[in-house]
């Protein structure tokens, strides 16, 4: 159950965060473009906070494990997990987008234009995601490894 509850909280600290850096200090208003943004980065920011949970007790797992080894494996894969899994989700948006226009018979063009697509999303993602998800994300980041360092591990959760 606490995975899950943080999952929901780390996503609402997120989505709120890049919310109000889209809207707020862009001056932008609330639109259908501006609310799939929201939803891209919310569905990550839960899916990411969720196996970056179970992955983080994964890394860290011998019960007794510092709680340094906890801050670190926490840290590393709630950053990894959420920015990958948002990044992922942009990439599929962005190939239901281009659906038109590729082959849909499974051939080596399919292959090249889906990677070709995976590519130009990925950098796009890294130009334009992470530039909103990585000043809002550091200090929430922070609180949430000391978080789970500070916790005393269960053996089922």
């Amino acid at each position: 159950m606490r995975p899950f509850v943080f999952a929901l909280v780390w996503a609402c600290l997120i989505t709120a965060a890049v919310a109000a850096l889209t809207l707020g200090l862009r001056n932008e208003g609330l639109s259908g473009r501006s609310l799939a943004v929201l939803a891209v980065f919310g569905l990550g920011s839960f899916l990411g906070g969720w196996l970056g949970w179970g992955a983080a007790r994964i890394l860290s797992w011998p019960r007794r494990r510092r709680p340094v080894a906890r801050f670190a494996a926490m840290l590393i894969t709630l950053s990894v997990g959420t920015a990958g899994i948002t990044g992922f989700l942009f990439f599929l948006q962005m190939r239901a987008y281009y659906d038109p226009w590729h082959t849909n018979a499974l051939s080596m063009r399919m292959f090249w234009e889906t990677a070709f697509t995976a590519a130009t999303s990925s950098y796009i993602f890294g130009v334009m995601g992470a530039r909103m998800l990585l000043p809002v994300m550091l200090v929430p980041l922070f609180a949430a490894a000391w978080y789970f360092a500070r916790i005393k591990p269960r053996s089922a959760e």
